[in-house]
């Protein structure tokens, strides 16, 4: 790990299966019957690094964290272990992902990198794009699959893009 690199980590939570879109869900208020949509959240962290140390076999880092288009980013310090290509924060339950940010973000039809698909009914995020094949982190591995331009679709996140402007 060097300076100018970019640590993510991204989830969804809200539903149980990742396939649905949207729910419908109905709730009683005083007697009446009141029917609304819930959808799905999800929560991105980016982590753009000033400087990293290894020490004893941990990473320790200083960078600007972004986690949302309004509010100002934090300066954090970070003590990272590196398991399986990931990098885990103590009492964290989600890793980061190291995002390779040297793929253009319109990529022919390929889903951007950061962004969140669905592999087999689970959610999956893409680390890394090629020309026919792109990295995901999904059930706790990082995998490659092969895939055509355009049979992926994608739920894009700006707190990625909004993070490497910002930076620039």
């Amino acid at each position: 790990m060097k300076a100018n690199d970019v640590l993510m980590k991204k989830w969804c939570f809200g539903f149980g299966r990742s396939n649905v879109k949207a729910r419908n869900e109905a709730v009683q208020v005083n007697g009446e019957l009141h029917t609304f949509r819930s959808f799905p959240k999800y929560r991105t962290i980016v982590l753009k690094v000033s400087s990293a140390k290894e020490k004893n076999g941990e990473w320790e880092v200083e960078g600007v964290q972004y986690a949302s288009l309004k509010a100002k980013p934090k300066k954090i310090k970070l003590k990272l272990k590196e398991k399986n290509g990931v990098l885990y924060a103590p009492n964290q339950k989600k890793p980061y992902l190291r995002i390779d940010t040297n793929v253009p973000f319109d990529n022919e039809g390929m889903p951007p990198v950061g962004s969140l698909i669905t592999v087999n009914k689970k959610h999956a995020i893409v680390t890394e794009v090629k020309r026919n094949e792109i990295k995901i982190w999904t059930n706790g591995v990082l995998q490659s699959i092969v895939c055509k331009p355009g049979s992926v679709k994608w739920h894009s996140d700006k707190i990625l893009l909004s993070a490497l402007e910002r930076a620039e």
